[in-house]
């Protein structure tokens, strides 16, 4: 049974998180200093709160309870694993907290890493801070939206190359996520705006913004999903003797989630874009795999 130490000063909604994760049978204890834990979460309120914690041994999360860009960096150069904006919802903490603790019982898949990088498994929610900038370097990253129904729409996909920035709190509901085994690159702005090519990425991402708006306000199902898919082509996209494979896994839910469609629509669609040779398949399950006529690969800004 995992034991996560609570460490500092605890307001209510400390207290809240640490009952969820005792009712998820975890071992949780408190402290004002640290102590033996297979995981600490250090409940940030100021730098004496750092200063005060000997964490080198061990490894900790950081809750920056004052969402201080100053305090979040201070924390990443102590060591956090990760830090953790005060907004963040319960049960995205819970399952933040859930994937670290995973990842530090499977020690080979991150030991290699530097600290400046951070290893993520499919469908772990990436949670970033407002002076922190995130470069994908293998893998794919998912930014969503979730409405207050609970129903998510899928903003882009993000590779190798691709720069990502926070998003406040606020009505727009914005989460990352691993859309598969991710590994990315963490900077701090103040570096980051400094380096050549960042003004380059900037603009590389504002285009691939404006290019997924564009499709999504497209009139015709049909038009949303190929044009979609098309621009995947152009980021994950490899030769094939009928066109262009997407070389990325989307499920029928998740393109729906793209095109403001229902997944039954977007079956029905599907067929119907196979049926006028617009669009094939290839294997199924996990490895199927979407393939855009040679025609269609170039035409998804008209």
């Amino acid at each position: 049974m995992p034991h996560i130490l609570f460490l500092g000063s605890l307001d209510a909604a400390a207290i809240q998180l640490a009952a969820d994760l005792l009712h998820a049978t975890h071992t949780v204890t408190f402290s004002t200093r640290s102590s033996p834990a297979d995981v600490v979460i250090g409940v940030l309120n100021s730098r004496a709160d750092l200063e005060s914690w000997p964490l080198d041994a061990q490894p900790w999360l950081a809750w920056n309870r004052t969402d201080e860009g100053a305090l979040t960096a201070a924390a990443y150069q102590a060591g956090a694993l990760a830090v953790l904006p005060a907004a963040l919802s319960p049960a995205t903490l819970r399952q933040t907290i859930e994937n670290n603790l995973a990842r530090l019982h499977q020690p080979s898949a991150t030991a290699a890493l530097p600290r400046a990088e951070r290893a993520y498994q499919r469908a772990d929610p990436i949670v970033l801070e407002h002076d922190v900038v995130v470069e994908v370097l293998n893998g794919i990253v998912a930014l969503r939206a979730t409405h207050y129904d609970g129903a998510e729409v899928l903003l882009s996909l993000c590779g190798p190359g691709h720069t990502l920035v926070y998003h406040p709190a606020d009505s727009c509901n914005l989460q990352l996520a691993a859309h598969t085994d991710t590994r990315v690159r963490l900077k701090p702005w103040e570096q980051a705006v400094r380096a050549p090519e960042f003004a380059e990425q900037l603009r590389a991402r504002l285009q691939q913004m404006e290019a997924w708006a564009a499709i999504q306000a497209r009139p015709y199902l049909d038009q949303r999903v190929l044009g979609l898919l098309s621009l995947l082509a152009e980021q994950f996209g490899e030769p094939h003797p009928e066109g262009t494979l997407v070389n990325v896994r989307l499920t029928h839910a998740q393109l729906a989630s793209a095109a403001s469609a229902t997944r039954a629509t977007i079956t029905r669609t599907l067929g119907d874009l196979k049926t006028r040779g617009h669009l094939l398949t290839q294997g199924a399950g996990e490895a199927e795999r979407f393939i855009i006529r040679q025609r269609e690969a170039s035409t998804h800004r008209r």
